[in-house]
């Protein structure tokens, strides 16, 4: 396994990508960061696309030797992630039981979504309205899922990515942003204050997040652990519905 400086060389393989495609897009896109390995610098039939935040994906001809490369990756990550990797996956029984036959890997589930324009309704409360994330409120920010997640600085999702905040007293009680960002996708983040959830907040700032992505002409993107019952029930409140679910995998 080696890596790809030159992302031109795997064009031919990007056409395989079927799920959490925002994140591979975004780093061949020059949008978000990540890295890129290949099996042949120069005639790459299998890739190794990594996500900043840890989403990953194969693309190609892979076999026992690569995905025995990615495993190790997977249970050793280098510098310059999130500290792991989560293998994102179609419904391959093949790659299934290669990647399950190395010791320390776990298969997990995640919900496909499909956006519907009609079933996202406006969502009000009372003192509180949903504000752009700026320079002057990112510090703000807090908790696993905010920019930090996918972003490796401020700078970087100011500059390419967006989204919304509810503020009180100086304090977030909730934020929706740009986790993933390619040209035609824009896959959400969301996060809520402890102290703060079950007040509606976190549709709020979803529902503002698919207006304004739509607004820009990209396609809203939802995705979630099918263990994540408040992250798939907060979806389908502003115009997800569930089509299916996909394996994703970690060394644990």
């Amino acid at each position: 396994m080696k890596k790809l400086s030159d992302y031109g060389m795997i064009g031919h393989l990007t056409d395989s990508i079927s799920i959490e495609k925002v994140y591979p897009l975004s780093i061949l896109e020059g949008v978000q960061r990540g890295e890129i390995y290949v099996d042949d610098l120069e005639a790459p039939t299998v890739a190794l696309i990594w996500h900043y935040c840890g989403f990953a994906n194969i693309l190609g001809d892979y076999d026992e030797k690569f995905i025995k490369e990615t495993v190790d990756m997977m249970a050793d990550p280098p510098e310059g992630h999130s500290g792991r990797m989560a293998l994102q996956a179609d419904n391959d029984p093949r790659l299934q039981e290669m990647i399950l036959s190395h010791p320390g890997v776990t298969v997990h589930e995640r919900f496909i979504f499909e956006y519907f324009d009609n079933k996202n309704t406006a969502a009000h409360s009372a003192g509180l309205e949903p504000e752009m994330i700026t320079s002057d409120n990112y510090d703000l920010m807090k908790g696993r899922i905010i920019p930090t997640f996918s972003w490796e600085d401020k700078d970087s999702f100011l500059r390419n990515g967006f989204g919304f905040c509810m503020i009180d007293k100086g304090r977030m009680s909730a934020c929706a942003f740009s986790s993933g960002v390619s040209k035609d996708y824009v896959d959400i983040g969301v996060e809520t204050a402890e102290e703060c959830r079950g007040r509606g907040y976190g549709r709020i700032v979803s529902s503002a997040m698919v207006k304004e992505t739509i607004r820009r002409g990209k396609i809203p993107v939802w995705d979630c652990d099918i263990r994540n019952e408040a992250s798939m029930r907060l979806a389908c409140s502003v115009g997800f519905e569930v089509r299916g679910t996909h394996p994703w995998y970690t060394c644990e």
